[in-house]
């Protein structure tokens, strides 16, 4: 049976939040059938600092924040925030390592893609993708490594902590006209304009795809935010749900034609019904899973 990365602990109570913490539980329980849910343990502090700076790593441990950091990650900071912000950082490590030994990782979880080393931002705190991606380095396992990163929104945090590594491809795919208002530069950026649909999208994407296997990862990190979907709050892209499974079938595919081993993360979507948005996010895990069903 398939393993998914999970844990209980990533739900928190927001009050209210934009971001909802429960799409990642009701995600799991759509795939629970068809997946033995695996939860991770707490990472190590020196895992976390593979990517982040000192002071910044036992702010997240400590659970303590100052106003200006609160303000930044527009998240309230509590000492359960920090904790599953931590766990996923380690269910991504978890995803990695089932990818090089599987093919695919599969976390229901992480794409904290705007934390960058000193601090957070939007959303995130710690960067799971950078940490899975360093830490399977540390152990020896890779050399070469690509982030695909699609959701609706800059991988800004991801592209800064890589900008000075030529080991590590950072792709990102997202809409010009979104947050950040300041972008950082990755190894390739395609800004699209708001409304474009599935077809010019699946199109710029089949543009794009091979810059990233041209780089020879061993692993591939896919950022699969469905924060592009017609229906979502913050996104613009206007993309079908049939858009983003060819989306995923896309990168899937990709990496299966290249020998490339990928792990799995969410990242954004804010649909008005969390539900709409678990089972868009459960419907991509299950491509990467090899099933063909549809989430209904």
């Amino acid at each position: 049976m398939t393993r998914l990365v999970f844990s209980p602990h990533y739900t928190v109570d927001l009050g209210g939040h934009v971001f909802p913490t429960e799409k990642f539980q009701l995600a799991a329980r759509l795939l629970a059938p068809v997946c033995r849910i695996t939860a991770p343990r707490e990472p190590a502090r020196e895992d976390m600092l593979l990517a982040h700076d000192p002071d910044w790593v036992d702010k997240a441990i400590s659970g303590r924040m100052s106003l200006a950091d609160e303000t930044l990650m527009e998240l309230p900071f509590t000492p359960r925030v920090a904790r599953a912000h931590r766990l996923q950082a380690a269910g991504t490590i978890l995803a990695c390592r089932h990818a090089l030994k599987r093919g695919a990782g599969l976390h229901a979880g992480g794409g904290s893609h705007h934390a960058f080393r000193g601090h957070g931002e939007g959303f995130c705190v710690i960067n799971d993708i950078a940490i899975g991606i360093l830490k399977m380095r540390a152990e020896g396992r890779i050399r070469r490594a690509a982030v695909i990163d699609l959701d609706v929104h800059q991988g800004n945090g991801t592209a800064a902590i890589f900008a000075d590594d030529p080991d590590t491809f950072t792709f990102s795919m997202h809409q010009k006209d979104l947050y950040p208002e300041i972008k950082e530069r990755s190894s390739l950026d395609v800004e699209l304009r708001a409304g474009m649909g599935d077809r010019a999208y699946l199109d710029r994407l089949r543009e794009s795809l091979p810059a990233v296997f041209e780089h020879k990862p061993e692993l591939v990190i896919y950022q699969a935010g469905v924060d592009g979907w017609e229906r979502d709050l913050l996104g613009g892209l206007k993309l079908s749900a049939a858009g983003l499974r060819a989306r995923d079938e896309l990168v899937r595919k990709g990496c299966q034609s290249h020998g490339v081993a990928v792990a799995v993360t969410l990242g954004g979507g804010y649909a008005r019904d969390v539900m709409e948005t678990a089972r868009l996010h459960a419907q991509t895990l299950l491509v990467f899973a090899g099933r063909s069903e549809e989430i209904s």
